[in-house]
């Protein structure tokens, strides 16, 4: 089966983002997202209790799970989407499993937003040779949330860019967006900073981060958002996370993401549930409703039906990404003329109507099962109309015709292969 045509900019990556900012705050606005001991304490993604109300038992109206369709079409026609990572992407918030890691869990766990993330890090001092221990024991693949994995492929599969935009440190997430196929200059967060010995060169000592990072600075992630428009002429930006912060790539004055996708497959904080366009559980929903490409096979004779068995194949099992319907169309040249079919029968019957009982051609392509999701259809414009990708394999000297026929009549955006 081919492959669909995908995005002019797919496979592009960006420019090492600013790293240089004329002045950073000491303190980092972290997400206020109600955090639970299992992500502390181990893998396990946490559930929450109550999800839509505050802990002094506060009110927050009811998640829209079930958006409306504007809503889903702004992510289907998404051209780059955002990730939050702690708690998004992986299960856990990464520098507090590195915390435990390093044994200093209970220290750590009631630091709150106020707090400054240098005291985080002086508490964790680790050294580079932790940080190796640590991917090592929490390598990517066991610390990514499920199907999250599935969804990046389906993106990436259709050409949009995937970006990370985290309060996090890159030592942390460079190895999960390596596992997802994500560039690093796609990744913004921070830095450590370390001492380094005069005499072997080596890092010893962990002094906190480097203020001169974009993550460093306060609404970090608009800016960051601000930042890719300006590399790239993206229309649509969809943002996804589970915090504030991350809803705050929507709403801050400064711009942003076009949509925010608030997630609560780990924590689900009560606000960004209630304000979220579209606020999701697991990452499946956004896989079953990504759009898909629709196939159309114009032509019934025993080349065309051997193509679109291939073809229905390839949507019917062959489609990891989830890229195309399933359903594939099959156009049958029938004709009527005074109630009694003249063209596109076999032994008195519409050929349609045989295929669709017996996913079968009988007359041109006998014993060979076409595939269950092969729809025949003898209308030609009612073939094409919606269409992703339009097959022609129909005799040479009938091509001039239907392409007349149906010129204008397609979708916007529709690409064709011929077989002829």
């Amino acid at each position: 089966m081919m492959q669909m045509q995908r995005s002019a900019m797919a496979g592009r990556v960006l420019p090492r983002q600013g790293l240089m900012v004329p002045s950073a705050p000491s303190r980092l606005r972290m997400s206020s997202a109600y955090r639970f001991p299992s992500q502390i304490r181990g893998l396990k993604p946490a559930r929450a209790i109550g999800d839509h109300v505050d802990p002094d038992g506060t009110p927050h109206p009811s998640p829209k799970t079930e958006p409306p369709e504007s809503v889903m079409a702004r992510f289907r026609s998404a051209d780059a989407v955002c990730f939050d990572v702690d708690c998004t992407i992986t299960l856990n918030d990464s520098l507090d499993l590195l915390a435990e890691f390093m044994g200093v869990a209970e220290q750590v766990v009631n630091l709150t937003a106020k707090d400054e993330l240098e005291t985080k890090l002086d508490i964790i001092n680790c050294t580079p040779p932790d940080i190796k221990r640590f991917l090592d024991a929490y390598p990517p693949a066991a610390r990514l949330t499920p199907g999250i994995l599935t969804l990046m492929r389906a993106l990436q599969s259709r050409g949009i860019h995937i970006f990370l935009i985290s309060g996090g440190f890159r030592e942390l997430i460079l190895p999960i967006a390596q596992f997802l196929g994500i560039p690093k200059a796609n990744v913004f967060a921070n830095r450590m900073s370390w001492q380094f010995d005069d005499e072997t060169g080596e890092a010893t000592k962990l002094l906190g981060f480097d203020l001169s990072m974009l993550a460093a600075q306060e609404e970090m992630k608009p800016k960051a958002i601000d930042f890719i428009r300006d590399q790239y002429p993206y229309e649509n930006i969809v943002m996804i996370g589970d915090g504030i912060t991350d809803l705050e790539a929507v709403t801050s004055a400064s711009g942003g993401a076009d949509l925010f996708i608030g997630y609560g497959g780990v924590a689900v904080d009560p606000t960004v549930a209630a304000q979220a366009e579209w606020f999701i559980y697991d990452w499946p929903t956004l896989t079953a409703n990504m759009r898909r490409y629709k196939v159309a096979m114009i032509g019934s004779g025993a080349w065309a039906c051997a193509a679109v068995r291939m073809a229905a194949q390839t949507t019917r099992q062959d489609d990891p990404a989830n890229e195309f319907q399933e359903e594939v169309i099959l156009w049958v040249n029938e004709e009527m003329k005074d109630g009694k079919l003249v063209r596109g029968g076999y032994k008195g019957r519409k050929l349609t109507e045989i295929i669709n009982e017996t996913h079968e051609n009988p007359k041109y392509l006998p014993g060979v099962d076409l595939g269950y999701n092969v729809k025949a259809i003898p209308n030609l414009l009612e073939a094409v109309k919606d269409a992703d990708c339009i097959i022609l394999c129909a005799p040479h000297q009938f091509l001039h015709g239907i392409c007349k026929s149906i010129s204008g009549k397609t979708k916007p955006g529709a690409m064709a292969i011929s077989l002829t």
